[in-house]
């Protein structure tokens, strides 16, 4: 089992991190938090650091003494700010934050993507890994930049990256679209610690959701095989409750793997995306 001297995560005080927090603790022998905003909960032996990844120095500072990143920070959905302000947080500090690895010499990082980087395949096809990527926003694009450039570190600089491509991270699911693209809090957390433990690896990518029967994406195996993810919860549980309830966005939202997000200021032909 791999067990960092120093790990990092950012986003720490965000939806994801706040339940990734207590499940790390163990996972190495050092902690660091960091966000932009003030983290609650830190127990007297966990480090915390704030400030804005994007502004020079930020980054690099939090990198010091660091060998294993989990990297959670930035706008986390379509509406959470204009296409400018994904682009400066999601973009300019993803890239920050590998190019701050790099300079520390960061064997592994972990990458939050998002489901949101194939949203645009029709949601009758299943989705492996290995598909040409098709995002349905910014937000999605973003985290696109976010998987090449883990890809490009990988290759050229000998970094270690997975990237997981979160599904609908909730409780329990939404509504009866996300049967399929759920994933819990026990299996997100379970996924992340999977990931900072696992044996060496180069470049993985493993779709965030719980062991659901309506399973939207697979192919992953060999991947989760490797790093000893075994998700424990079926959105099936919630089957019954959820059939029948609207989906947001429309036909739009019924046609494609991104939902909502697709539907989002769409002024498109649907039938030409094949």
């Amino acid at each position: 089992m791999n067990k960092p001297k120093r790990l990092l995560l950012t986003g720490a005080a965000g939806e994801i991190g706040s339940v990734l927090r207590p499940a790390l603790r163990g996972a190495a022998d050092a902690l660091r938090w960091h966000d932009i905003r003030r983290i609650k909960d830190v127990a007297p032996d966990e480090e915390v650091m704030t400030g804005d990844l994007v502004e020079p120095g930020v980054a690099e500072a939090a990198m010091q003494g660091v060998d294993c990143v989990i990297h959670l920070a930035g706008i986390p959905r379509e509406t959470g700010g204009t296409p400018d302000q994904i682009l400066s947080t999601n973009v300019v500090g993803t890239h920050r934050m590998f190019e701050a690895a790099r300079q520390a010499g960061v064997k592994r990082l972990i990458f939050a993507s998002s489901n949101h980087v194939i949203g645009f395949y029709r949601a009758d096809r299943p989705v492996g890994p290995d598909v040409l990527l098709r995002p349905d926003g910014h937000y999605g694009l973003s985290k696109v930049f976010g998987e090449h450039m883990g890809r490009l570190y990988a290759d050229k600089h000998g970094m270690e990256v997975a990237a997981l491509r979160i599904g609908a991270f909730r409780a329990k699911p939404g509504n009866a679209r996300e049967l399929g693209g759920w994933i819990s809090h026990r299996d997100m957390a379970q996924l992340a610690r999977r990931c900072v433990e696992a044996p060496p690896f180069h470049f993985l990518v493993l779709y965030g959701v719980s062991n659901n029967t309506r399973a939207l994406w697979g192919g992953d195996a060999q991947a989760r095989a490797h790093i000893g993810y075994k998700p424990e919860d079926n959105g099936e549980t919630w089957a019954s409750e959820l059939e029948g309830k609207s989906t947001p966005g429309g036909e739009i939202a019924q046609i494609f793997h991104g939902g909502s997000v697709c539907a989002h200021n769409f002024t498109g032909d649907p039938s030409r995306v094949d």
